[in-house]
């Protein structure tokens, strides 16, 4: 399946979200995503962060810490509003990550996506990735997780 932009789009926002977004830096894609009420979770936050501002940072937050980051989609599952997507990241770490200054080091990891669509929009992400392989790819353990 081809993702491409536009209301023509042939994937479904949750491989956008995946595809375009976290892999190609698409900030702006976001607004078109998610709906206002858009609440994101990740091992790495002491918190779910809520709307399109705050996941436009978390992105932006990321990335910086891997510019090279991109995520391959290698399964997707739909049932009813629920889209579960199973992918391996890549990247190297060249910006702060947690407080850790740039290695230079490679990283591939596994992760599962889960999310839950209403009228076409994200309303919910629960991202479940390997952490601890991160850290372990980088070398260096952030003082607090």
């Amino acid at each position: 399946m081809t993702a491409e932009r536009g209301p023509k789009s042939t994937a479904n926002p949750a491989q956008l979200m995946l595809r375009e977004v976290w892999s190609t830096g698409d900030l702006e894609l976001i607004d078109e995503l998610v709906a206002d009420r858009h609440v994101h979770h990740d091992p790495l936050l002491d918190e779910p962060i809520a709307g399109a501002s705050a996941l436009k940072e978390w992105v932006a937050t990321v990335r910086s810490g891997s510019p090279t980051l991109a995520k391959s989609v290698r399964e997707t599952y739909v049932d009813g509003n629920a889209v579960i997507l199973t992918y391996t990241s890549t990247g190297t770490h060249e910006g702060e990550i947690m407080g850790i200054a740039p290695t230079g080091r490679s990283f591939e990891l596994e992760g599962t996506s889960v999310f839950r669509v209403d009228d076409g929009r994200l309303m919910e992400t629960v991202d479940v990735w390997d952490t601890l392989g991160l850290f372990s790819q980088i070398g260096e353990f952030p003082e607090e997780v």
